[in-house]
């Protein structure tokens, strides 16, 4: 029995589990990989959250009645560190297996698409399996640099007014720069935020930071520049930089989208009804997150 699921339903959830009474955050959705270059006393000040992709085949065991052992989860994704992140013993603590088998890039699959010379214009549409197949137009846009920030403030302004903004009322956050800068206004606070990609950018944000130079509410740092659209695994095409083009095709998918609010995603409520019971529940903290301070990465000391 084959289950295809979508990832923005995944992404969703981490929206949800920050259903706290804080708004200044830092956020990291990633375990942290080599390539990453935080100073060891900052992963404390991390929300440690695991990626949800790697909790989706436990959540169908239990909802479906399957051994989570008879499940084998493959995760296709335009970063080349969720290889590396799936190896890891810390995203291996369910008891039953590995939480992703194996993890296929987008240019992995395209090149096998071709060599088995699918005509992908010529399959019919189908919708994702449920119960994890709804997306919004808000979790499209986290492939983007700024869509995470754009997102979660989308539906931060709704935990704190009880009423759903402008879509776009936050999209100053939106395009390529690799440091980017903007201050809105939340009920009874000026939100000041930075976005930044690029791991240039991330280590002159940080340093920026520790030396007192910049202060921020809430700060979205993206590895790859341009964001997931611009991830190494994506496909490649000599002498372009896609990123941006790619960014822009997001943001068109949400302005098509029934549903731009993570927090109005019905799969994600479903499935904290069904299996985690709330946000921030000792279940859910259990499986969707991890200490970085309680592993090494592959080799470190």
């Amino acid at each position: 029995m084959l289950f295809i699921v979508e990832a923005r339903r995944s992404i969703e959830g981490s929206l949800r589990r920050l259903r706290t009474d804080y708004l200044d955050v830092y956020l990291v959705h990633t375990p942290r990989a080599p390539e990453w270059p935080l100073p060891e006393d900052w992963w404390i000040v991390l929300e440690e959250l695991k990626a949800a992709r790697e909790r989706t085949a436990h959540i169908y065991a239990e909802l479906l009645g399957v051994d989570p052992k008879k499940i084998f989860s493959v995760s296709i994704m335009p970063c080349t560190s969720k290889k590396h992140e799936s190896a890891l013993d810390a995203l291996d603590d369910s008891g039953a297996g590995k939480d992703v088998d194996v993890v296929l890039t987008t240019r992995e699959v395209a090149r096998l698409i071709k060599a088995e010379h699918i005509a992908v214009d010529k399959l019919a549409e189908e919708e994702f399996d449920a119960p994890l197949g709804v997306g919004t137009g808000a979790a499209v846009i986290f492939g983007a640099t700024g869509g995470v920030m754009e997102a979660a403030l989308r539906s931060a302004h709704f935990l704190i007014t009880g009423e759903n903004p402008d879509p776009d009322a936050f999209k100053t956050v939106r395009g390529i720069e690799g440091w980017k800068e903007a201050t809105f206004s939340l009920p009874g606070k000026d939100l000041k935020v930075a976005v930044v990609s690029g791991l240039g950018n991330t280590r002159k944000l940080i340093e920026a930071l520790r030396a007192g130079e910049v202060d921020y509410d809430f700060v979205e740092v993206m590895a790859c520049p341009g964001g997931c659209a611009g991830g190494g695994g994506q496909p490649i095409e000599d002498g372009a930089e896609l990123a941006g083009v790619r960014g822009q095709n997001l943001y068109g998918l949400d302005a098509k989208a029934d549903i731009r609010f993570s927090h109005e995603n019905p799969s994600v409520a479903k499935c904290y009804e069904d299996y985690f019971g709330a946000p921030l529940s000792e279940k859910s903290h259990h499986l969707l997150h991890t200490d970085h301070t309680a592993w090494k990465m592959p080799g470190e000391k």
